[in-house]
């Protein structure tokens, strides 16, 4: 008979997958006995447990027989459980092999099987007539040990649930700019990297808008620190707002500076996409009377396009868009400066 099969008609190990079954027969010896030769004796510390894969063995107590094993049956459990000596010694009739399941694999793959606990307990049980008191011991150390891995098992899991969830809570924290609640500058970074790999794969365009709140200086110096801060949450919502595709993204990228990633776009579409933020921003009508542009709240915005490769950095795109940014601040403000107008721009100064 297949020794898997075998194994599988032995009660403590029926319930094992056949991954775990395979496990077990690889971590086990297996050892051979000439008739006579005893597996084990009565008062050895128990250290391993039995299956029979062939030939039969005589069960004695004090020299007594009162069983006898065979193909499939499962020896030894009794004192590898409650850690004692050997209430019995086996010797082989026949030519016997035996699978021995030391403790050490005992513990890896079966102690920790709810299912296998309760295998044992119904090996105990059938033995009761044997030893009433042992058994009773037994079960109530079995029951002990299923219900106190039971209680851990919920423990962990809602431990492992309550970390996850708290895991999903900082990762989300972490990549938010804690003013505007839109994504930082780290988040913004990741997923340059992110994009710029899946474009540089498939030969698709990736454009960034860079924007920046005309003479926000100004603005805090006019209307206070706190005004200010409302200014950036209520232009960041309004970028924000603007963007209808999951994969683009707006964050933060530094004081008064946003950025816009816009995957799979053209420098056209990158171009309407910012002049709608420029716009949507305007019609805020958030006022500042120290603005030279309006005396509403505006932005300016650079936009640039590339099809990654080789030659070309993640870095050089954010160049690119701040370069056009400075050229819509040198055009006058309040308005949309793509990379084609770089070109009229002779040197970079402070912004």
């Amino acid at each position: 008979m297949d020794k898997l099969a075998l194994l599988r008609r032995t009660g403590l190990l029926a319930p094992l997958s056949e991954a775990d079954l395979e496990a077990i027969v690889r971590a086990c010896p297996e050892r051979v006995l000439a008739p006579g030769q005893a597996l084990c004796h009565e008062g050895e510390e128990g250290h391993a447990m039995f299956v029979i894969l062939s030939g039969n063995v005589v069960v004695s107590k004090a020299g007594k027989q009162v069983a006898v094993g065979r193909p499939g049956d499962c020896l030894g459990e009794m004192a590898l459980i409650e850690g004692r000596e050997r209430v019995a010694t086996l010797r082989a009739v026949d030519d016997t092999r035996v699978l021995e399941i030391p403790e050490t694999v005992f513990r890896e793959h079966l102690s920790g099987n709810p299912a296998v606990l309760m295998a044992l307990l119904r090996v105990f049980s059938e033995r009761a007539r044997h030893d009433l008191d042992g058994l009773v011991s037994a079960n109530l150390k079995l029951l002990a040990q299923a219900e106190e891995m039971d209680r851990k098992n919920r423990e962990l899991t809602k431990t492992r649930l309550q970390l996850e969830h708290r895991n999903r809570d900082l990762e989300r924290i972490s990549a938010l700019d804690t003013l505007t609640q839109i994504a930082n500058r780290g988040r913004f970074d990741v997923a340059l990297r992110q994009e710029w790999r899946r474009s540089a794969r498939d030969r698709s365009p990736l454009s960034l808008a860079f924007c920046d709140i005309d003479y926000f200086k100004r603005f805090n110096d006019t209307y206070g620190h706190q005004a200010g801060d409302e200014c950036l949450v209520r232009v960041a919502q309004a970028m924000d707002e603007t963007l209808n595709r999951p994969a683009d993204l707006v964050a933060r990228y530094g004081g008064e500076e946003f950025i816009a990633l816009l995957v799979d776009t053209d420098a056209e579409g990158a171009r309407i996409l910012a002049e709608r933020m420029r716009a949507r921003v305007e019609s805020l009508r958030v006022e500042h009377r120290a603005s030279s542009v309006a005396p509403h709240l505006t932005v300016s915005l650079g936009v640039a396009t590339v099809v990654p490769r080789h030659a070309v950095r993640p870095e050089d795109l954010v160049d690119l868009a701040d370069r056009a940014l400075y050229a819509a601040k040198e055009g006058g403000r309040n308005r949309v400066a793509t990379t084609d107008e770089l070109l009229s721009v002779d040197a970079r100064a402070p912004r």
